[in-house]
């Protein structure tokens, strides 16, 4: 189960809170809310400073994969002495 709140649903938390009367609980979403923004960016720092260069280099190498399939229709196919033998003889 995934836990998500916007700020418009963590402002009315906030307000039901105050309004019954739980001043601790409004605190501890004024916390909350910041040290998760706070994590989450440094996680991301964290995973774009330390894994960038690995998916970027698989992406490249993909890339370079898929343009050799596509350059692999537009040139001629290339004649090697294996395959034009196993060509001209005649099937039995």
């Amino acid at each position: 189960m995934r836990i998500s709140l916007t700020l418009h649903q963590s402002l009315h938390l906030v307000q039901a809170a105050a309004s019954n009367g739980n001043p601790a609980f409004a605190a501890l979403i004024w916390w909350l809310v910041p040290l998760f923004a706070v994590s989450g960016a440094i996680i991301y720092v964290i995973w774009v400073s330390r894994f960038k260069d690995k998916y970027e280099s698989e992406t490249n190498r993909s890339v370079g994969a898929f343009q050799a399939f596509q350059r692999s229709f537009t040139e001629p196919p290339a004649q090697n002495s294996a395959t034009s033998s196993q060509e001209e003889s005649p099937q039995q």
